[in-house]
């Protein structure tokens, strides 16, 4: 992969999350990857984060990771912004 956008994209990966902790989420991929992504700060005191994160640890849905940089993805694997989207 030599362009930077191909690169990019192979950061981006499919897990599952698998483990919450005040401080962090461990995330597993498709290859069985561990990926420990710190908790945004935003979401300290949010309940609902929690929840959510919860849930979608108990459903076993796959979320977008960035593992490159350690982070989940705010908006899903598309690269346009939510706010081009009308629902």
């Amino acid at each position: 992969m030599t362009t930077s956008g191909k690169q990019a994209t192979a950061d981006i990966v499919p897990a599952q999350v698998v483990k919450l902790g005040k401080h962090a989420l461990v995330l597993k991929t498709e290859t069985n990857e561990l990926i420990t992504v710190t908790r945004p700060r935003s979401t300290a005191h949010d309940n609902v984060f929690l929840k959510v994160m919860r849930d979608i640890m108990h459903t076993g849905l796959w979320i977008p990771v960035d593992r490159k940089h350690r982070h989940i993805l705010r908006y899903d694997w598309f690269d346009t912004p939510i706010e081009n989207y009308s629902f």
